[in-house]
């Protein structure tokens, strides 16, 4: 944003000086007004005009204004350029006294309306090309055009002439590339953070963007031959779309604040003014339509003033600093509004349209831009914050459903050995029994006991019996299939049930179980190695339908019959 800074830097600097630098060979000028538009330029010739300076207002009406300009030579040649501005004036028409012609004056036409081939010079501003014959010579011009205008006319040598354009060339560029970058701006805006006010305000600019291009004429040398009227008529579009994408942009902006619903509905009502007016354009009513818009300016930023100083709620920018802004801008539109109605103010401070134009898009659309980026500026920032919060309720949430998950696991688990304890095991083994029973599936159930432990935990300690216990888990849930279920149950004892395995596999591992954990050379830091040997009780389902409180009944006591047949085998009730 530093470089809205400088913008306003340059357009102090810009606004107060005058295009015009050099001598003026106009050595009087004065202007007649014909409002009925039938006056000739013998009538005019035989009429006393009222003096003006270079500069003059002229209103927005149908008349017809005539000027007569004597012009002195040049002190160098004898050629002179009548330079006119403002670009957009739809019709000038050049008179010179001929003797040898037999209407006695000839003419030539330039303007807005006309093709860009037909003009003296090819630049953008209106000018005429003359030879005068003596020291001084008069010339007359027939100008109409339908809008208001503040209008310069001076006598020029032909460097100078070029000079100036040059001068309108670079305040052009200037104007054209600070209301691109507020439109770069304002579109990089709205891909950070999606807000439909900065949409707004890049139509916005890019309309005022391109009226300021063609009111300048810089689109002149694209107006056809065929069809002269399309550049004025698409500087009229974009002339009456000024005040609907203000309108449209501000009613935006002043939605946060929740002005008043009653004058929210004139923001409503005025936005469809726009259309009507263009309406009215589109079917003929060039004046109404064009004056119609002038008033319309003046009402919405009027308007613009009373909204903002009826907010009711606080927000970024502060209302004290949006009530500030639309109370500048109304009076900064109202001294160019006084000066264009204003000859003698005009002249004085020797103000042109270009200025005007340049002055008022960048004042404006700088100062909108500051404001949204208040904004923008505040939304990204509670945007990173709630990011912040939302990332840090996450991440608490992560660690409590980590906690959970625990605590779950904490529960179901026995602490030394990592197996299901006795509450867990029982619950996914009867639900597996039930699975089993309802669809006529195998199932066994196994009751271990380590033999002789209480001799191991009494005569080793128990950090031996819990080494014990830990390595006997270990393998045997290794030697266990991954379906099956493995808990311990008690101090010494196990459980597993065996599914969708009865019969010669089910012996076969539970034969394996024995043999794993006698092979096993368990050894202690202490004691060195600890001979183990487990007792498994074997109890099958074969197709009853019974409770898992009986079947658990069947396997421990085969498991006791194992233990009195010797230890370190398996044993089955039938």
């Amino acid at each position: 944003m530093k470089f809205l800074f400088s913008i306003a830097v340059l357009i102090t600097g810009l606004l107060p000086a005058p295009l015009a630098a050099a001598s003026d060979l106009i050595t009087s000028r004065t202007v007649l007004e014909d409002r009925a538009g039938t006056m000739s330029v013998v009538d005019v010739a035989h009429r006393d005009g009222t003096p003006v300076g270079s500069t003059m207002s002229m209103g927005s009406s149908d008349s017809v204004h005539w000027m007569r300009l004597q012009v002195h030579a040049p002190a160098h040649g004898n050629q002179v350029v009548l330079y006119i501005l403002p670009t957009y004036l739809n019709e000038v028409r050049l008179y010179v006294a001929d003797s040898g012609d037999p209407t006695g004056w000839k003419t030539r036409v330039t303007g807005s309306r006309y093709a860009f081939s037909q003009r003296d010079r090819a630049t953008t501003s209106l000018s005429f090309v003359v030879n005068l014959a003596g020291p001084e010579a008069t010339y007359y011009l027939r100008i109409k055009t339908r809008t208001a205008f503040v209008i310069r006319v001076e006598a020029l040598e032909p460097e100078e002439a070029d000079r100036r354009d040059h001068q309108r060339d670079l305040l052009e560029m200037f104007f054209a590339t600070s209301m691109l970058f507020l439109l770069l701006w304002a579109i990089h805006s709205y891909f950070l953070d999606r807000q439909p006010v900065v949409v707004l305000f890049a139509v916005f600019q890019a309309v005022y963007m391109l009226f300021g291009i063609v009111a300048m004429g810089y689109l002149a040398p694209l107006n056809p031959a065929s069809f002269p009227a399309l550049v004025p008529w698409i500087d009229d579009i974009l002339y009456l779309s000024i005040n609907f994408t203000s309108v449209l942009f501000c009613r935006e902006l002043f939605k946060p604040y929740e002005p008043p619903p009653v004058l929210m509905r004139g923001l409503k009502l005025l936005l469809w003014v726009g259309p009507v007016l263009l309406a009215a354009m589109v079917l003929g009513f060039n004046s109404f339509a064009i004056n119609g818009n002038a008033v319309l300016t003046k009402i919405i930023w009027l308007y613009f003033v009373v909204v903002a100083f009826s907010l009711r709620k606080e927000n970024r920018p502060s209302r004290r600093l949006l009530q500030a802004f639309f109370v500048f801008v109304l009076l900064n539109n109202a001294v160019f509004w006084y000066a264009m109605m204003s000859s003698r103010l005009v002249s004085k401070a020797d103000l042109g349209a270009v200025q005007i134009l340049v002055g008022d898009g960048l004042v404006i659309g700088g100062m909108f831009a500051l404001m949204l980026h208040q904004r923008t500026h505040h939304t990204l920032r509670e945007a990173q914050r709630g990011a912040l919060e939302l990332l840090l309720v996450q991440e608490k949430f992560k660690i409590e459903r980590e906690l959970k998950k625990q605590i779950q696991v904490q529960a179901h688990t026995d602490d030394l050995t990592g197996l299901c304890n006795r509450r867990h095991f029982l619950e996914l083994a009867e639900h597996e029994l039930t699975r089993a029973i309802r669809f006529k599936r195998p199932l066994t159930l196994l009751v271990i006991d380590i033999d002789n432990f209480k001799a191991i935990n009494d005569g080793l300690g128990h950090n031996a019996g819990d080494a014990v216990l830990k390595e006997v888990s270990m393998l045997m849930r290794e030697t266990l299939r991954d379906e099956d279920i493995l808990g311990r149950t008690g101090g010494d004892e196990f459980a597993a049930v065996i599914v969708e395995t009865e019969g010669e596999d089910a012996t076969e591992l539970a034969q394996r179980l024995c043999t794993t954990v006698a092979e096993a050379r368990i050894l202690h830091s202490e004691t060195g190695l600890v001979p183990v040997s487990i007792s498994v009780g074997v109890a099958e389902l074969k197709g009853r339908s019974t409770d898992f409180s009986s079947l658990s009944d069947e396997a421990d006591r085969a498991m006791y019959s194992a233990k009195q047949a010797g230890r370190n085998r398996i044993f089955f009730i039938d």
